[in-house]
């Protein structure tokens, strides 16, 4: 898992991950560092401890304020519980449809 800082304060949290058949896909979220610091998307729960550790490269995991997602699938928010436990203050955010 990468991070890479897009714009200032903005940054991509990428991990590629290998698919049978020699394919490859790479799960992205996104973290701004703000006084109220948001994530949108939280991947799979199984990648929880990646991301986690690729935020706290970041910034401390616990000062995330939002959690967000676009909808509702494993991919966007599988991790949703595990990071609103990390993050104590940390309300999720999404839309109607989500």
């Amino acid at each position: 898992t990468n991070v890479h800082e897009i714009a200032p304060a903005i940054y991509r949290i990428n991990t590629p991950v290998e698919i049978p058949g020699g394919m490859g896909f790479n799960f992205n979220q996104y973290l701004i560092d703000d006084d109220e610091p948001l994530l949108f998307h939280t991947g799979p729960q199984r990648m929880f401890p990646l991301v986690a550790e690729a935020i706290a490269r970041v910034l401390p995991l616990e000062r995330l304020r939002w959690v967000a997602f676009s909808h509702f699938e494993a991919d966007e928010c599988g991790a949703l519980n595990d990071f609103l436990e990390a993050a104590p203050g940390a309300l999720a955010v999404c839309g109607r449809v989500g």
